[in-house]
């Protein structure tokens, strides 16, 4: 069976000082654009990017509102890189499916083009929950394969060794995220990305869609 999180770490250590400039940098920009264009933020607010790599969605977004910036990354060389760059957050190497952060911690968490990497996300939105504070938002921007997604995922079981373990269809995604207690507030699907805004259940809010 794979280690996901090994295999994604190996992967990521490897191109993280040409990330911006690689195929996978250049795929995951229009994510950063889009959350950046779409989230509507509040100066000093606390904002966990999961899956950060180097620190640039953070700095995007501080571009907007001066913000309390976290982020985390299972790459160490991606940690190393976004300390150095942008030495206003604060950065941790480690694993979405264990933040080391306290409960009721963070204002917004972010999840950007990462989400297909986490061998648990159940777990991971069940950590989510736990490290925001009441009110708080979870937002995931993930891969839209509108067509030939089930060969694409047969591809990335077979051959992948970038730690890729599943892409969701719209429909799968959004079970997921119900069945983990999660209510969309605000949805947007445009072209590669899907994108939400969720709030934990129990918690009145309008959605959104398009």
């Amino acid at each position: 069976m794979k280690d996901y999180e090994k295999l994604s770490q190996a992967y990521y250590n490897k191109i993280a000082d040409r990330f911006d400039y690689s195929m996978d940098g250049l795929f995951s920009y229009p994510f950063k654009k889009l959350i950046t264009h779409e989230l509507a933020i509040n100066s000093g607010e606390r904002v966990l990017d999961v899956g950060c790599a180097n620190g640039r969605l953070l700095a995007f977004l501080n571009r907007k509102r001066i913000i309390n910036g976290y982020g985390i990354d299972i790459s160490e060389q991606f940690i190393e890189i976004a300390r150095k760059n942008y030495p206003q957050f604060k950065f941790y190497q480690g694993s979405a499916l264990k933040l080391p952060f306290p409960d009721d911690f963070f204002n917004v968490l972010i999840c950007s083009a990462s989400f297909h990497h986490f061998p648990a996300p159940d777990v991971f939105l069940e950590e989510a929950r736990r490290v925001l504070r009441k009110g708080g938002r979870l937002i995931i921007a993930e891969i839209n394969i509108p067509i030939f997604l089930n060969l694409y995922n047969q591809y990335i079981d077979k051959y992948n060794q970038e730690g890729d373990v599943k892409v969701y269809s719209v429909k799968e995604l959004k079970s997921l995220l119900n069945q983990a207690g999660w209510q969309i507030i605000k949805k947007r699907i445009f072209f590669q990305v899907q994108y939400y805004e969720l709030i934990s259940n129990g918690q009145s809010a309008t959605m959104t869609s398009s």
